[in-house]
């Protein structure tokens, strides 16, 4: 149990802590949209390796934006008017400036007719490679706040569909 700063994260006093605090302690989270933007990408890194000698893939968010700032500022303060409301004597907020690793970002293979400005096409096979299909939610540009795992199924139950209807053509 976090202890906010209130206490030791061990012994005595953290087991106080918990003690008078667990049944009083509640966290929320909000995720919003996050929007793709050109310095947001995956690529190769040119220096990391695996164990095999391959580069592996190196992630670019190029730090937070204005409008995922925007979104999660205005969620923490009506979820603190909630819990105040609720009767919360203290209300301690995150830093709304740094993505998180749940913050289920998209858009690395994005989803589009045009070669030019899409890495995949409206079934998700690649626009470069013809026979290869990506699945997973890389291919749609943003989630709409949502949790993106029916929508990522559905769109790789989708692709496999098209590759099953046109094995012969894709495969070639």
């Amino acid at each position: 149990m976090d202890t906010y700063g209130k206490a030791p994260g061990w012994g005595s006093a953290w087991k106080r802590f918990v003690h008078e605090n667990a049944a009083r302690v509640a966290n929320t989270y909000l995720q919003t949209s996050t929007f793709p933007y050109e310095n947001c990408y995956l690529d190769l890194d040119p220096v990391i390796r695996d164990p095999l000698g391959d580069p592996v893939c190196r992630i670019t968010t190029g730090g937070a934006k204005q409008n995922e700032t925007n979104a999660v500022r205005y969620a923490q303060k009506k979820m603190e008017q909630w819990f105040r409301e609720a009767g919360a004597v203290a209300v301690e907020a995150a830093d709304p400036g740094v993505p998180s690793l749940t913050t289920h970002a998209y858009g690395g293979t994005r989803m589009g007719d045009n070669p030019e400005t899409n890495v995949v096409d409206r079934w998700g096979f690649s626009h470069e490679a013809p026979n290869l299909g990506i699945l997973g939610a890389s291919v749609m540009g943003t989630s709409g706040a949502r949790n993106p795992t029916l929508t990522a199924q559905a769109l790789a139950w989708r692709t496999a569909e098209r590759l099953v209807k046109n094995w012969k053509s894709i495969a070639e």
